[in-house]
């Protein structure tokens, strides 16, 4: 009894962990590539979308260059880089003091003291009558009743005998002591400097009842009369020196104010008010017109001494208002924008001059430079990681790898930078041209070339992730403006979606135009939405736009489209057109030596082409992959059963030694697409539409070669086993499908609809069972698809003709039998196989 044969040990412990290692390593290597390519992006976009770090110095003025010429270094002279915001302290300090100057003198107006005065004259007045009288009596009962007898009558025209010097002095004090109090019921105080003259003649009159009606009156004329209240200020000095705007009156019993010119009929001072006393008393009538002139004189000086002012200025509530209002004035800022002239070639320096270059170079140093290239770096580094990983979660086809983020990396900082260099073109053109809007120029750039190149060269998910990315980026670099970034973004996504379309030059011009056209419409609603019309200068923006788009974007992509191809292997629609033309020269050398893999090829296009129409993915790849994915036979065309006659070279050969020289193909056709510089797409799909597939027919025919033999050794299963890549993208899949489902029908004696379906059917579930279609996107309903496309071609490549009748073909009616066309017949089981292993 035969013993059994032993089963291979599993991989060691330490095998595995190796391998797991590896795999650590080759995962944290790539996040490493990944962050390292992130940051380089990074700064480098933060470094151009931030002006300061690489715009012309900020020129050096000081006062000695004031009403000198300015010599910049540009025609255009010196512009701000960015927005700044420069404080002007001395215009400032200027509106501070116009703020101060505008506030009225605060005047407390004191309505109570026309009363007080007046109550003060009548309560004197009362008193003096009082003591007056009281003396009077006094005098009379000292006298007696024959005082009068005794006193010797004073004749008229007769002087009063003198008193003696001790009455004299005695009546001297009394009076005096009889004034001071007068003046103290007046004024407030007993030294009040009120002429003796004139309170000698109030006491003559013994302070008659009419002198305190006169008094009353003109205290009347001052403090009120038929025109209005009066206002009675300190001196026409102050008024005219506080006041000259006019004055704020507040009330300071009833809390209360108003607004008066300095100049108002109504407002005095205390000299104003005693000439209007002197002009009243001065009318004949007004003024005690029956009394003596020293008792008319004696009134008017009396009310010219009571007068005072019931208009004093507030100094504390004045200097509050104004400190409020110098407060409430803003710091003087000069706006400057991004691109505005600062100072022009050959202009005069001033003082605004030399306040906005030190406000710049006081908001420019060199810890300003650091925030503006860490505040760059971090908003690209922000938007390109946030976007990313939006469209890796939401997209299953987005799976960019490190030579297409080098792509988009280097795309998106040239764009960026052509249009930092495109602005400085910009403002020297608007300088010159000062009719000509600086927006029109700035919507002349073409924004969406970098959004259809990247559609052109990758794939739909990529452009838009681009477009994202560049939209933000352009709006923060051109001042912050919302509206230049959603017109970029518009402009991008419209060509990213058109030149899919495009197989020629033609096309591309053709998006070109369409893309125009959005750009139009574009500018014209963002113009309207800011407000400012169908103006000539929105109109000829949108024109700058359209037509900036239409010729550029073409031109540019037209132009980068062979140097990218060329540094990075990609394959445009242009580039696969060209390698599906069957004049290219490693088709042409396919066609000589191996003409049967060169028939098999055009087929397996064929197929492919239609396949991934239904699916949508790329027609023009797919049939390029199809055309060259064999073209390593061509190097050993005769071990290939389609390029076999008769003889079959295997039969001599080991199963593993055919198998080594089956799989080597795969490696020619390697070295013939680097001699040949095919795109890397193209030449991947030659190791990848094998996959990890085993040479069946050679692997079987060495199992069988074993049977019965006792103690043999295992079969190497790497030897029969292609080495790989499996598929990774989905034209690679079809191409893999395609070679196998041709091969397999091939070989059948009668393709009818039923077997070729059930044929097509059997070779997807293989490798799909296989896991073959692992690493590609293919879903269950693509496969659906694409066995129902293959179908439909196989039918077409293998259909029925009718029959001919004799003579048909020629030589007459005896000369052949009735032919039917039929599908080739296999030239030997070995052959086939081996072709279709």
């Amino acid at each position: 009894m035969a013993e059994p044969e032993p089963t291979p040990a599993g991989p060691s412990p330490l095998d595995a962990l190796t391998r797991r290692l590896k795999l650590s390593g080759e995962v944290w290597g790539k996040r490493v590539t990944h962050v390292l390519l992130l940051l380089i992006v990074s700064v480098a976009a933060g470094f151009v979308i931030s002006p300061g770090l690489y715009s012309q110095q900020i020129p050096a003025l000081a006062e000695e260059h004031l009403g000198k010429p300015f010599r910049a270094n540009s025609p255009a002279g010196f512009k701000a880089a960015r927005d700044y915001e420069i404080s002007h302290v001395a215009m400032t300090e200027q509106r501070r003091q116009e703020a101060r100057g505008a506030v009225r003198p605060v005047y407390d107006l004191n309505p109570g003291v026309g009363s007080e005065v007046r109550n003060a004259v009548k309560g004197a007045f009362a008193d003096m009558r009082a003591r007056l009288a009281a003396k009077a009596a006094e005098e009379s009962a000292q006298e007696g009743e024959g005082a009068e007898v005794r006193r010797e009558p004073v004749k008229p025209n007769r002087k009063a005998p003198a008193l003696p010097p001790q009455e004299a002095e005695r009546q001297r004090k009394e009076r005096e002591a009889l004034q001071a109090d007068f003046q103290e019921l007046l004024f407030g105080q007993r030294d009040a400097s009120m002429e003796a003259e004139d309170f000698q003649a109030l006491v003559t009159n013994g302070f008659a009842e009419e002198a305190e009606l006169a008094t009353l009156a003109l205290l009347e004329r001052a403090y009120g009369s038929e025109r209005g209240p009066l206002f009675i200020g300190g001196s026409r000095e102050e008024l005219s020196r506080e006041g000259a705007l006019g004055i704020t009156v507040r009330d300071v019993r009833h809390a209360g104010e108003q607004s008066l010119p300095g100049t108002a009929p109504g407002v005095l001072d205390v000299r104003e008010t005693h000439a209007e006393l002197d002009r009243f008393a001065s009318i004949p009538g007004n003024l005690l017109p029956d009394a003596p002139v020293a008792q008319r004189r004696a009134v008017l000086r009396l009310a010219k001494r009571l007068v005072r002012p019931n208009l004093t200025i507030n100094i504390a509530e004045t200097n509050a208002r104004r400190l409020k209002a110098s407060d409430a004035v803003k710091d003087a800022v000069i706006s400057m924008k991004k691109g505005q002239r600062v100072i022009g070639d050959g202009e005069l320096v001033n003082e605004t001059h030399l306040v906005i270059l030190k406000g710049m170079r006081a908001q420019t140093d060199r810890l300003d430079l650091l925030q503006l290239q860490i505040g760059g770096t971090g908003l690209v580094a922000l938007l390109i990681a946030a976007s990313f990983v939006f469209c890796r979660t939401a997209f299953r086809r987005f799976r960019p790898t490190r030579k297409d983020g080098m792509l988009l990396g280097l795309l998106l900082v040239g764009i960026l930078g052509l249009l930092q260099l495109w602005v400085s073109i910009a403002d020297a053109i608007q300088d010159r041209y000062t009719a000509l809007p600086i927006e029109a120029l700035y919507y002349a750039f073409p924004m969406a070339a970098g959004a259809m190149l990247v559609r052109f060269l990758l794939s739909e998910e990529l452009s838009l992730f681009f477009a994202l990315v560049l939209a933000c980026l352009a709006g923060v670099m051109l001042g912050n403006s919302l509206s230049f970034g959603i017109y970029t973004l518009v402009g991008s996504l419209v060509a990213a979606d058109r030149i899919p379309r495009a197989r020629d030059r033609v096309g591309i011009f053709k998006a070109g135009f369409v893309t125009g056209l959005v750009s139009l419409v574009a500018v014209l609603c963002l113009f309207l939405v800011e407000g400012k019309g169908l103006t000539p200068e929105t109109v000829l923006s949108a024109l700058f736009a359209a037509l900036g788009t239409a010729l550029a974007v073409p031109v540019m992509v037209m132009a980068l489209t062979p140097l990218l191809e060329a540094l990075f292997g990609y394959a445009s629609d242009i580039k696969l057109l060209e390698l599906a033309n069957l004049n290219h020269p490693a088709l042409k050398e396919l066609i000589v030596q191996a003409p049967g893999t060169y028939h098999h090829s055009i087929i397996i296009g064929s197929l492919v082409e239609n396949a991934a129409e239904a699916i949508g993915a790329n027609p023009l790849l797919a049939r390029s992959c199809a055309y060259y994915h064999d073209i390593g036979k061509g190097r050993n065309p005769l071990f290939f059963g389609e390029n076999q006659k008769g003889e079959n070279r295997h039969d001599a050969l080991a199963p593993a030694m055919s198998a080594v020289i089956i799989k080597r193909h795969v490696t020619e056709g390697l070295e013939m697409a680097r001699q040949y510089r095919l795109p890397k797409l193209v030449a991947d799909a030659i190791p990848q539409h094998h996959g990890t597939r085993l040479v069946g027919y050679f692997f079987h025919k060495a199992m069988k070669e074993q049977e019965g033999k006792e103690n043999a050794p295992p079969l190497d299963e790497s030897i029969f086993r292609y080495p790989g890549p499996k598929p990774q993208f989905r034209e690679a899949a079809l191409v893999m499908i395609a070679d196998a489902v041709e091969a397999s029908t091939r070989a059948m004696p009668e393709p009818t609809k039923a077997k070729l379906h059930a044929q097509v059917q059997k070779m997807i579930n293989i490798i799909f069972s296989e896991g073959q279609l692992d690493e590609c996107d293919l879903t269950l309903k693509d496969l659906n698809l694409i066995s129902d496309s293959f179908l439909h071609t196989l039918e077409g490549i293998y259909h029925a003709r009718p029959e001919y009748p004799a003579g048909a073909m020629g030589g007459g009616p005896k000369s052949a039998p009735l032919m039917v066309a039929s599908p080739p017949k296999p030239e030997a089981k070995s052959d086939g196989k081996a072709r279709s292993a």
